[in-house]
Protein backbone atom coordinates (compact mmCIF):
# COMPACT_ATOMS: atom_id res chain seq x y z
CA UNK A 1 0.00 0.00 0.00
CA UNK A 2 1.25 3.16 -1.29
CA UNK A 3 0.81 6.08 1.09
CA UNK A 4 1.63 9.71 0.39
CA UNK A 5 3.87 11.80 2.37
CA UNK A 6 0.89 14.27 3.73
CA UNK A 7 -0.54 11.30 5.39
CA UNK A 8 2.30 9.39 6.88
CA UNK A 9 3.05 13.13 8.84
CA UNK A 10 -0.49 13.36 9.30
CA UNK A 11 -0.42 10.00 11.43
CA UNK A 12 2.59 10.79 12.90
CA UNK A 13 1.66 14.35 14.21
CA UNK A 14 -1.92 12.36 15.47
CA UNK A 15 0.45 9.94 17.21
CA UNK A 16 2.52 12.58 18.97
CA UNK A 17 -1.04 14.28 19.57
CA UNK A 18 -2.78 11.60 21.17
CA UNK A 19 0.23 10.35 23.18
CA UNK A 20 0.20 14.08 24.44
CA UNK A 21 -3.36 13.73 25.56
CA UNK A 22 -2.83 10.50 27.38
CA UNK A 23 0.47 11.38 29.15
CA UNK A 24 -1.77 14.96 30.58
CA UNK A 25 -4.70 12.58 31.58
CA UNK A 26 -2.36 10.57 33.59
CA UNK A 27 -0.21 12.70 35.16
CA UNK A 28 -3.67 15.13 36.35
CA UNK A 29 -5.26 12.42 38.01
CA UNK A 30 -1.89 11.73 40.13
CA UNK A 31 -1.60 15.25 40.65
CA UNK A 32 -4.96 15.55 42.26
CA UNK A 33 -4.38 12.55 44.71
CA UNK A 34 -1.24 14.07 45.38
CA UNK A 35 -2.06 14.82 49.42
CA UNK A 36 0.51 17.73 50.57
CA UNK A 37 -0.28 17.14 54.41
CA UNK A 38 2.39 19.99 55.26
CA UNK A 39 0.44 22.35 53.86
CA UNK A 40 -3.15 21.03 54.97
CA UNK A 41 -1.43 21.51 58.48
CA UNK A 42 0.09 25.17 58.09
CA UNK A 43 -3.72 26.18 57.06
CA UNK A 44 -5.12 24.22 60.07
CA UNK A 45 -2.34 25.82 61.94
CA UNK A 46 -2.73 29.21 60.70
CA UNK A 47 -6.79 29.32 61.13
CA UNK A 48 -7.72 31.14 64.28
CA UNK A 49 -11.26 29.55 66.32
CA UNK A 50 -13.73 31.46 66.76
CA UNK A 51 -14.02 32.60 70.87
CA UNK A 52 -17.48 32.47 72.45
CA UNK A 53 -19.75 35.45 72.45
CA UNK A 54 -19.08 37.00 75.17
CA UNK A 55 -15.17 36.13 75.12
CA UNK A 56 -15.17 38.22 71.54
CA UNK A 57 -17.23 41.09 72.76
CA UNK A 58 -15.33 41.49 75.55
CA UNK A 59 -11.81 41.77 73.31
CA UNK A 60 -13.57 43.72 70.70
CA UNK A 61 -15.21 45.96 73.54
CA UNK A 62 -11.31 46.64 74.57
CA UNK A 63 -10.49 47.84 71.53
CA UNK A 64 -13.63 49.75 70.65
CA UNK A 65 -13.29 51.71 74.16
CA UNK A 66 -9.37 52.06 73.32
CA UNK A 67 -10.70 53.93 69.74
CA UNK A 68 -13.00 55.88 71.98
CA UNK A 69 -9.87 57.01 74.20
CA UNK A 70 -7.97 57.94 71.38
CA UNK A 71 -10.88 59.80 69.77
CA UNK A 72 -11.62 61.76 73.06
CA UNK A 73 -7.96 62.69 73.79
CA UNK A 74 -7.30 63.03 69.93
CA UNK A 75 -4.38 61.38 70.78
CA UNK A 76 -3.96 59.01 66.99
CA UNK A 77 -1.26 57.85 66.25
CA UNK A 78 -0.69 55.55 62.95
CA UNK A 79 1.17 52.66 65.61
CA UNK A 80 -1.76 52.55 68.13
CA UNK A 81 -4.14 52.71 65.43
CA UNK A 82 -1.95 49.86 63.55
CA UNK A 83 -2.15 47.96 67.25
CA UNK A 84 -5.88 48.19 67.50
CA UNK A 85 -6.20 46.86 63.68
CA UNK A 86 -4.33 43.91 64.53
CA UNK A 87 -5.87 43.11 67.23
CA UNK A 88 -9.08 43.37 65.58
CA UNK A 89 -7.68 40.74 62.46
CA UNK A 90 -6.52 38.82 65.75
CA UNK A 91 -10.06 37.79 65.97
CA UNK A 92 -12.54 36.15 64.84
CA UNK A 93 -16.06 37.23 64.81
CA UNK A 94 -18.79 34.07 66.68
CA UNK A 95 -21.34 34.37 64.23
CA UNK A 96 -22.63 36.22 61.79
CA UNK A 97 -24.36 38.87 63.97
CA UNK A 98 -21.00 40.41 64.78
CA UNK A 99 -19.63 40.19 61.48
CA UNK A 100 -20.97 43.67 60.76
CA UNK A 101 -19.69 45.51 64.16
CA UNK A 102 -16.43 43.77 63.15
CA UNK A 103 -15.62 44.87 59.82
CA UNK A 104 -17.13 48.33 60.38
CA UNK A 105 -14.93 48.73 63.48
CA UNK A 106 -11.96 47.65 61.25
CA UNK A 107 -13.07 50.13 58.74
CA UNK A 108 -13.13 52.78 61.02
CA UNK A 109 -9.44 51.92 61.31
CA UNK A 110 -8.62 51.83 58.53
CA UNK A 111 -10.11 55.44 57.75
CA UNK A 112 -8.23 56.56 60.89
CA UNK A 113 -5.22 55.31 59.44
CA UNK A 114 -5.60 56.71 56.05
CA UNK A 115 -6.66 60.25 58.14
CA UNK A 116 -3.23 60.03 59.62
CA UNK A 117 -1.21 59.40 56.83
CA UNK A 118 -2.67 61.82 54.00
CA UNK A 119 -4.19 64.47 56.56
CA UNK A 120 -7.60 64.10 54.77
CA UNK A 121 -10.13 65.28 57.54
CA UNK A 122 -12.92 63.79 55.20
CA UNK A 123 -11.07 60.10 56.77
CA UNK A 124 -11.48 60.99 60.36
CA UNK A 125 -14.75 62.54 60.18
CA UNK A 126 -16.16 59.15 58.14
CA UNK A 127 -14.26 56.92 60.97
CA UNK A 128 -15.58 58.64 64.19
CA UNK A 129 -19.04 58.96 62.13
CA UNK A 130 -18.47 55.05 61.69
CA UNK A 131 -17.60 54.89 65.54
CA UNK A 132 -20.52 56.27 66.54
CA UNK A 133 -22.94 54.83 64.56
CA UNK A 134 -21.41 51.20 66.03
CA UNK A 135 -22.47 52.76 69.42
CA UNK A 136 -25.89 53.12 68.45
CA UNK A 137 -26.37 49.34 66.89
CA UNK A 138 -24.51 48.23 69.91
CA UNK A 139 -25.20 49.54 72.82
CA UNK A 140 -22.99 47.35 75.06
CA UNK A 141 -20.02 48.71 74.00
CA UNK A 142 -20.64 52.06 75.27
CA UNK A 143 -21.23 50.73 79.18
Amino acid sequence: MFMTKKAKILIFFSLIFLVLILYLILTSASVKKADNPGLSALLVKNQTAALPEEDYKIKIKEIFTACEKMAADNSFTAEKVSRLKNQALSLKAPSKKFIELHTNLFIALTKMENYLNNKDEREKTASLEIADQLKVNYSWLSN
